[in-house]
């Protein structure tokens, strides 16, 4: 693989790194975005604890997404091409 071709792959790899931190700074803020429950309002202490989980769980996925992208730009194991 040339320079050139190497430099290519290694900058869509930080792209869709960025990309997934972006999407998982969203998935964050989706998650904190009604601010906080009232603690003495178990229906709101419900609410607030199934939206954080959601957003745990879309934080997850895009990770995954993102370091199982990475691995296939890099060639399948981690880099060394």
């Amino acid at each position: 693989m040339s320079e050139r071709e190497e430099l290519r792959r290694l900058r869509r790899v930080v792209a869709r790194l960025a990309e997934a931190q972006q999407e998982a700074l969203d998935a964050t803020d989706r998650g904190l975005e009604s601010g906080e429950p009232d603690p003495e309002d178990e229906t709101q202490l419900l609410d607030a604890n199934e939206r954080l989980e959601e957003a745990l769980v879309d934080v997850r996925d895009i990770l995954e997404g993102a370091s199982d992208d990475v691995r296939e730009m890099l060639g399948g194991n981690g880099g060394a091409a």
